[in-house]
């Protein structure tokens, strides 16, 4: 029986990939190719969160709802764009975000204390995963409320 000893055995030349580096690559390679694709719809649904914050703020002093909800939809459609290519062949620039306004709940409750803003929508973004000719849609939801007492800053000075 040969045995292979402890001296007899090779350790790994310097520069040489084991199962382990490359599996560690791989999952890094991976990770990146996700980032890429995931995080501009997350930072446009952040951006779509913070829209919402703002008009729910304007709403403290602004009364006319309507108004509000039309400018917020308008708003939403201009925070980004996606291409598409239409059956001609022809590649169209469309709003990633397009909500109208009858989708929106905008609820508005003067009789609890505090006054409450309650605001919900949802819309549907496409996922394109390049290199593999994949796509697939996704229903990202906003769910925010919020006071609209005007806020007691002191006497003014």
């Amino acid at each position: 029986m040969n045995r292979p000893t402890s001296a007899s055995r090779r350790p790994l030349e310097r520069g040489q990939i084991t199962w382990v580096t490359l599996l560690l690559l791989l999952g890094l390679a991976a990770g990146g190719y996700l980032a890429v694709v995931w995080v501009p719809i997350y930072v446009v649904h952040y951006e779509v969160k913070q829209t919402v914050r703002d008009f729910m703020n304007q709403a403290v002093k602004n009364k006319n709802d309507e108004q509000l909800v039309g400018r917020l939809c308008l708003k939403l459609e201009s925070l980004d764009t996606t291409k598409v290519t239409q059956p001609d062949g022809l590649i169209e620039k469309v709003p990633s975000v397009k909500v109208e306004p009858q989708d929106v709940t905008w609820e508005r409750d003067t009789n609890a204390s505090p006054p409450m803003l309650h605001v919900a929508l949802q819309y549907t973004r496409t996922v394109v995963y390049p290199w593999l000719d994949r796509s697939e849609e996704t229903v990202l939801v906003v769910d925010l409320s919020q006071d609209l007492e005007v806020p007691n800053w002191g006497p003014s000075r």
